[in-house]
């Protein structure tokens, strides 16, 4: 391959006898050699790795954040680090010059000189306007002068200050009802999702699938002064017998309220920051007791009793033949002998 072009490129320029294809050959072979050398870092002082991190991973509006460049210099000395925030630099450290930190000027970003150095930049007070892509650049000194590059995604957030406030029409449901409820996060940046589940297993979107035209739900965001957004999930969901105790979805293993309630959760996440949940017990409606007729045992009638208690009809003859005998026996010496066949009766009655 190297003939085909030395004939070409003598051809093109037509060189001098003093100029042949074998000295052409040697000038294109040096430069092979050169550009495999200059690819070829290791040996020569090379940077092995570049790592940035921001600690921490997610930070809240207000709080500082630290930028840590981590690399591997393979014993060679340190020219400069330099933090760049998109491409537009901030921060340098340079020990060969006086004074090694250097702050640029950025609108949004304070740096905290007292903290900084060769491996990291500290940046105080940071707003939502510093969301986005951060990098450094390591540079190792002579004799190879070689540059590494790391970049990485900082995310400001402010997180809830509490959890979603949950709210429905009633307090109390059963199957037929139409169950109405509201949940509402409190104000973050980014928004927090917001996710409804009934008794614990059971993700509401379910019983879309299996009932339909029983379920509607409405999303919406707010945004506030305080450039905050609010998440509020609407709901109406139709009840049905499924919906209740421990009949709700076979296999899946929920878990209702007590005595078949309904336990209607909101649950509000933004990413692996944050997540927290209300909760809601709905009862069954308690039934006014309609009165019934029971019998007892025996077959006798039940009837109340003045003082609010019920006596048979049987215990009552008894005590009706008992005092009549004591009235006979007590009062009227000469009529006892009657009264004599009543107590054994009144005994009979009782068993």
């Amino acid at each position: 391959m190297v003939g085909d072009w030395c004939k070409l490129l003598t051809g093109v320029l037509r060189p001098s006898r003093s100029f042949g294809c074998n000295v052409l050959k040697r000038f294109i072979s040096i430069g092979i050699l050169l550009q495999i050398i200059a690819n070829c870092d290791y040996g020569f002082g090379a940077i092995r790795s570049v790592q940035l991190v921001v600690d921490p991973p997610a930070v809240r509006r207000g709080q500082h954040a630290t930028l840590r460049c981590l690399y591997d210099l393979d014993d060679s000395p340190l020219y400069s680090v330099k933090f760049y925030r998109g491409l537009r630099e901030f921060y340098r450290y340079s020990p060969g010059q006086q004074p090694s930190k250097k702050i640029f000027p950025f609108p949004g970003i304070n740096v905290d000189a007292s903290l900084s150095d060769n491996r990291q930049v500290v940046i105080k007070n940071v707003g939502f306007g510093l969301s986005g892509n951060f990098s450094c650049e390591v540079t190792a000194d002579a004799p190879s002068f070689s540059t590494a590059t790391e970049h990485i995604s900082m995310q400001v957030v402010e997180l809830p200050d509490s959890g979603p406030t949950l709210w429905t029409e009633h307090t109390r449901y059963e199957p037929g009802d139409v169950l109405r409820a509201n949940c509402t996060s409190q104000p973050s940046r980014p928004k927090a999702e917001l996710t409804l589940t009934l008794n614990n297993m059971v993700s509401i979107p379910f019983f879309r699938s299996r009932s339909l035209q029983v379920y509607t739900s409405h999303e919406e965001s707010r945004t506030t002064t305080d450039n905050l957004i609010s998440s509020s999930l609407t709901l109406r969901l139709h009840l049905q017998s499924s919906h209740f105790g421990t009949g709700l979805m076979p296999g899946l293993g929920g878990a209702s309220g007590s005595g078949g309630a309904l336990l209607l959760r909101c649950t509000a996440t933004i990413g692996k920051l944050y997540e927290r949940y209300t909760e809601l017990e709905l009862g069954v409606p308690q039934r006014d007791p309609i009165p019934a007729r029971v019998t007892s045992s025996g077959g006798g009638r039940i009837l109340p009793s003045p003082a609010g208690g019920i006596v048979g009809c049987r215990n009552l003859w008894m005590l009706i033949l008992i005092t009549l005998a004591l009235v006979l026996h007590n009062n009227h010496p000469s009529l006892a002998p009657l009264s004599r066949p009543l107590i054994p009766l009144g005994a009979l009655l009782r068993r």
